[in-house]
């Protein structure tokens, strides 16, 4: 009878502290892309020199890149650690630009801009992880949408692309650093479909 009692009022102590959600303390974050698992290639894609600048953050709810929601009950906000999401948008397109062969470079403001063929910014309209713990593992789905304009200085034409993607991933053990990796992947992917849409012609970027 006692390990029947002692099964009880553990099962209503889960139940309990489950239905009980409580604010934990804000998760800082870095936000960018995974180190290259193999260095840039040395040739260049083009010459054309690109210069990406901070994005405008138009997320509905700038404070915070979404929520844990541990098994437990407790709401803990996702947080930028450095920066702001623009700024590390920007950086981490201009690094995975870079891996591909292409001459770009973060400026932190448009006069750094200054010499470049084509500038890059935009708009960042969702960037969020939200992470829901169960009993033995934690899923996790990961947005990000963004609208990349680049303008051409040579000609002043300009093209803009908005993409999106959103994943759904499944965690073991689960630790800041799942967040991560995840909102990495899913800003990588956006950048992928990016750069398989444009092409260099002279100085100028289009789409292909």
């Amino acid at each position: 009878m006692k390990h029947i009692v002692l099964g009880t009022v553990l099962l209503g102590a889960v139940v309990w502290m489950g239905g009980c959600a409580s604010k934990g303390d804000a998760v800082p974050i870095n936000v960018g892309i995974k180190p290259a698992a193999t260095p840039a290639g040395s040739a260049p894609a083009s010459g054309v020199k690109v210069a990406v600048t901070p994005f405008q953050d138009d997320r509905a709810d700038r404070t915070k890149l979404g929520n844990r929601h541990s098994f437990w009950g407790t709401d803990e906000p996702y947080t930028v650690k450095s920066g702001t999401v623009g700024e590390a948008t920007a950086k981490a397109l201009a690094e995975y630009l870079t891996r591909k062969g292409w001459q770009a470079h973060y400026a932190p403001s448009a006069g750094e801009a200054s010499g470049a063929d084509v500038v890059i910014s935009g708009k960042v309209q969702d960037l969020s992880a939200d992470a829901h713990g169960a009993l033995g593992s934690t899923d996790i789905t990961a947005k990000n949408k963004l609208i990349i304009q680049a303008a051409n200085q040579a000609d002043g034409s300009s093209i803009t692309s908005t993409t999106s993607y959103t994943g759904t991933y499944t965690v073991f053990w689960y630790g800041p650093e799942d967040g991560e990796e995840i909102l990495s992947e899913v800003m990588e992917r956006n950048f992928e479909k990016f750069v398989s849409q444009t092409k260099f012609e002279g100085a100028a970027l289009r789409f292909q």
